[in-house]
C-alpha cells in the first residue's frame, strides 16, 4: 500500500471514461426505496455527488482523509451532499433512516477477513430504516490460481490537460487463501517532469454462504440474487454477484 494518498486522489479519475450510465443505474435502484442514499467506501464521492444532484440526499464516505478532502474540493458545492471520513466497520452517524445503500464493484473485497464484513454489516444495517435496501457487488472465489504479467494501461478518454496519466499493473489470484494481489506503479508527466509512485491492493474474496450468514446476522434478509446489472438471475457459473438484501 501507499502511505500518502495525496497524489493518488488528485488523479484517481484518470481514466477520464464517462460513468454517467453506472451513476444512472444507481439513480433508478434508489429510487425504488427512497431518497435517502448512504455510499460506504466512495472514495472521491463521483457517484455520490452525481446522485445528490439528481435530488437524493446522499451521506458518503470513506476512511482514507485524502480521498474525502478530493472529493470536497471537487463536490463540496453540490447540495444534498455530505463526504465524511469513516470506517465502514465501526461509524456512528446521527441519521439513522437511509432507505438504501450500496457498495459497487469490488471495493467490500477490500475488508481482509470475515470479522470486518460482519461489522461493516452491523454497522450499515444499524442506520437504515426497515424495509431499506443494502445492494452489493461482489466476485466470488474462483476454484483455480491464476496470475497476469505486467501490462501497461491508458486511460480510455484522456481526463486532464496539464497532464498525462498512465499505470503499469500486474497482478495473482491465490485459490488456496482467495486472496486477489495487485501492483502498479501510477506515472505522471506534465510540463515539469515525470513521477511514479507504487500502489498494491489485496482483494479478499469471499464464499457466498458466509456472506449471506454475515448479512442474516445484521438484520438482512436476501430477496434478490443477480448475475449482472440487467438483473439476469445468478447461477453458479457466474463469479459476478450482486445481491439486494433488505433490512428486517
Amino acid at each position: 500500500m501507499i502511505e500518502d494518498y495525496k497524489k493518488h486522489a488528485v488523479v484517481w479519475d484518470w481514466d477520464g471514461y464517462d460513468n454517467t450510465p453506472e451513476f444512472d443505474y444507481w439513480c433508478n435502484y434508489a429510487a425504488q426505496f427512497g431518497k435517502k442514499v448512504l455510499i460506504p467506501m466512495c472514495a472521491l464521492g463521483q457517484s455520490g455527488a452525481y446522485i445528490a444532484q439528481k435530488g437524493f440526499d446522499v451521506t458518503a464516505f470513506d476512511i482514507t482523509e485524502e480521498m474525502i478532502y478530493e472529493g470536497q474540493k471537487r463536490f463540496g458545492s453540490v447540495k444534498n451532499l455530505s463526504l465524511i471520513v469513516a470506517d465502514i466497520c465501526d461509524f456512528d452517524f446521527d441519521e439513522k433512516d437511509f432507505d438504501f445503500a450500496f457498495i459497487a464493484t469490488q471495493d467490500l473485497h477490500l475488508l481482509p477477513d470475515m470479522e470486518s464484513i460482519k461489522k461493516a454489516f452491523v454497522s450499515v444495517a444499524s442506520h437504515m430504516k426497515k424495509g431499506a435496501c443494502l445492494a452489493l457487488e461482489l466476485i466470488l472465489p474462483s476454484q483455480e490460481s491464476y496470475e497476469y504479467p505486467t501490462r501497461t494501461f491508458h486511460p480510455r478518454v484522456p481526463n486532464y490537460t496539464d497532464k498525462k496519466v498512465w499505470k503499469d499493473g500486474r497482478g495473482k489470484y491465490d485459490a488456496a487463501t482467495k486472496r486477489h494481489f495487485i501492483e502498479q506503479v501510477v506515472y505522471i508527466e506534465d510540463d515539469k517532469g515525470m513521477e511514479s509512485f507504487h500502489y498494491s491492493i489485496i482483494l479478499q474474496y469471499y464464499e457466498r454462504e458466509k456472506i449471506i450468514a454475515a448479512l442474516d446476522h445484521a438484520g438482512f434478509i436476501v430477496k434478490g440474487e443477480f448475475s449482472n446489472r440487467s438483473r439476469e438471475p445468478w447461477t453458479p457459473k457466474s463469479r459476478e454477484w450482486i445481491i439486494e438484501a433488505i433490512r428486517r
